[in-house]
């Protein structure tokens, strides 16, 4: 878990202030898209972002999260029993929006993508690590986050769409990738 909470750390450029492993319900909004909401959502650091909504697959497990990032309000516990909080947990299949939910593994394979800088998608890319989340139905979770926390022109991956590029372009739930790692990369 160390070296996954030190790669997040190395491609983001951020430092996380207090990584904590949950264990329990969570949502996993990694592979979503989501809906601009028109409204404006507040994090903890008092800095308001544009709302986009996502739906995101409810898992039950270890995962990780920031207490002090996004809403939380300083530990894993929901705030009450119609909540989870949207964290995080490396997975090579779960259930995925752009398969409809489909729970056969050929469907839930996750696929990462690098959505390029010159897209100019970055002040579209969402983020959902740490913001509360309502349970819906049939284990789906509606995630209120934040999205334009980047400048337009980032390089993000995300695993959205199962490597179709459209996903690029429809709020995906991401990671900025610092540029000079990218340039070490390629």
């Amino acid at each position: 878990m160390k070296k996954l909470i030190l790669i997040l750390v190395l491609l983001s450029g951020t430092v996380l202030a207090d990584i904590t492993t949950c264990t329990g319900e969570y949502a996993l909004c990694a592979a979503s898209t989501c809906k601009a909401t028109g409204k404006t959502i507040t994090a903890n650091s008092g800095i308001s972002y544009p709302e986009v909504v996502c739906k995101c697959p409810i898992l039950d497990g270890k995962s990780i999260a920031d207490t002090t990032m996004g809403n939380m309000q300083g530990s894993c516990a929901a705030t009450d029993s119609n909540h989870v909080w949207s964290l995080f947990a490396p997975k090579e299949y779960y259930p995925q929006e752009s398969s409809n939910w489909s729970k056969l593994p050929r469907n839930m394979r996750v696929t990462a993508q690098k959505c390029d800088a010159s897209l100019n998608q970055g002040a579209r890319a969402s983020n959902c690590f740490s913001w509360n989340c309502k349970i819906g139905l049939n284990g789906i979770a509606d995630c209120k986050c934040p999205m334009g926390q980047q400048p337009p022109a980032t390089t993000f991956l995300t695993e959205a769409g199962q490597g179709n590029p459209e996903a690029c372009y429809q709020h995906p739930v991401s990671l900025p990738v610092a540029s000079e790692l990218m340039e070490l990369k390629e």
